[in-house]
């Protein structure tokens, strides 16, 4: 009786040991769970760009930039170009995790800008792989400085437009990179052979060195490089940073190195007057600082 006990006990044993095996093995062979890519980029913002990045539902964003003044300004004279600092003030909200708006306000020609981004598609692994994310991003921008030039402009010749298709894809744990096509349109432009509509190709990337510190930078090619005629004419460059990210908790600091003085989309990216070539560099750095308002 004990010997035919302990044969049915291993008999047993192996019966649920082998339909564990077969159940693994199912489970190796079925359809993985579908799993989105998180943090492609540590922040919101590139460097001046956008990223693919969005704050979250009910997450309050607040970021502060500040661009110094030119190494070939008088550099020590103005305080290691703190003197001729530039600002911009940005305050923006996660309506969804896909969707996100905001208003900012910089010194440059006292712009105020409002935003909305989109997160249209998602990098994904698993059953429904996607190989890249694909963010929309469209801002308004306002022109709040005085006119010199002695015209009662009306308030459209102040506005100006910018539309961005934000491609990325992060490779691995180090690597994400940027594809950025866009477009500005200025309502107002000096001469009327000069095009109110420009095209943009913004380049980036992210290495990250540890797991709070990033390598950053970006580029952008232009369609419209010049304004203007004669002694009017105005040439623009196009604009080169590069920088570091560290994350420190809710906080994200980008320090940066930069041929743009301008804040503002449509200035920075389309009407950049420095050349890295010439000594026109900028330090500066974007400080952002995320609140959950609501779960």
């Amino acid at each position: 009786m004990v010997r035919l006990f302990s044969i049915l006990i291993f008999l047993l044993s192996a019966l649920i040991t082998n339909a564990q095996e077969d159940l693994f093995d199912l489970l190796d062979d079925g359809p993985q769970p579908t799993q989105f890519t998180y943090a492609t980029f540590k922040g919101t913002k590139l460097l001046n760009g956008q990223t693919n990045e969005t704050p979250g539902k009910g997450v309050l964003q607040y970021i502060i930039s500040h661009r110094f003044g030119s190494f070939t300004d008088e550099y020590l004279y103005n305080f290691f170009g703190l003197d001729n600092a530039h600002i911009r003030m940005q305050l923006d909200y996660g309506i969804s995790d896909r969707l996100n708006v905001g208003i900012g306000r910089s010194s440059v020609l006292k712009t105020s800008d409002t935003f909305v981004k989109y997160r249209a598609l998602r990098q994904k692994t698993g059953a429904n792989t996607f190989p890249f994310s694909l963010t929309l991003y469209s801002a308004l921008n306002y022109r709040g400085a005085r006119y010199t030039d002695g015209i009662d402009h009306n308030t459209s010749d102040r506005l100006s437009y910018q539309h961005q298709a934000v491609f990325a894809r992060k490779f691995d744990e180090r690597i994400s990179l940027i594809l950025a096509p866009s477009v500005v349109h200025w309502n107002l432009v000096p001469g009327p052979e000069d095009p109110n509509d420009t095209y943009h190709l913004m380049l980036g990337g992210r290495y990250k060195l540890t797991q709070r510190i990033a390598l950053t930078g970006e580029y952008a090619f232009s369609s419209n490089r010049r304004y203007g005629s004669g002694a009017t004419e105005e040439q623009f460059h196009n604009p080169l940073s590069i920088g570091v990210d560290i994350e420190t908790g809710g906080h994200v600091f980008q320090f940066h190195l930069s041929n743009t003085r301008a804040l503002s989309d449509p200035l920075w990216m389309a009407r950049n007057p420095y050349s890295a070539a010439n000594g026109s560099l900028f330090l500066g750095f974007n400080i952002s600082r995320v609140f959950t308002v609501k779960q």
